[in-house]
């Protein structure tokens, strides 16, 4: 039978310092590992919120970008057609414009049978407008072939006929022309 050496302490030290030397390696690896998994589940995380924070301010844009129809200036475009109207104003439109352009967000386009008309319904439409206190300024009365009332967010052209066929506002708007609905 084989002696067994004693080991001596120097011996059993070294051996011993190698064993923590391996245990903590391995100690840090499992540490490296346990924060590399830390790491990543924080990424989705914070991926994951990013996304949801992107499509809520998507959602939010998408509704601030749909117009909303102002409930005033709704009465206000039906005054103005009332009035055209009953001042025997011809193939009467309204474009709304509303999220289009920062011009306005009515434009109310009609027709006069003749120049002095035309003049008149827009007067008629001013008036009324200023009765019930909307400021309205007008142009163009002195010719009587176009002529403009602007009420702020609301905009009325009157024409003579052969004024409107050739300038064709409706369609710069990309609506249809009355003259071409009836054909």
């Amino acid at each position: 039978m084989p002696v067994k050496k004693s080991e001596t302490a120097t011996e059993k030290a070294k051996k011993t310092t190698k064993t923590v030397k391996a245990v903590k390696a391995d100690t840090e690896k499992k540490a490296a590992k346990a924060a590399k998994k830390e790491i990543k589940k924080t990424v989705k995380k914070t991926v994951k919120k990013i996304l949801k924070a992107k499509e809520k301010n998507e959602k939010l844009l998408k509704k601030a970008a749909k117009p909303k129809e102002n409930a005033e200036e709704r009465k206000i475009v039906d005054l103005i057609v009332k009035t055209l109207e009953s001042g025997k104003g011809e193939d009467i439109v309204v474009i709304n414009l509303t999220g289009k352009t920062a011009i306005a967000d009515y434009l109310v386009v009609a027709t006069g049978r003749a120049p002095r008309h035309v003049t008149a319904l827009a007067e008629q439409v001013q008036l009324r407008l200023k009765k019930t206190g909307v400021p309205a300024s007008i142009e163009g009365e002195d010719v009587g072939d176009w002529v403009i009332v602007d009420a702020g967010d609301v905009i009325v052209h009157v024409f003579h006929p052969e004024t409107r066929e050739l300038y064709c506002i409706e369609e710069l708007w990309g609506e249809e022309t009355p003259r071409r609905l009836k054909k």
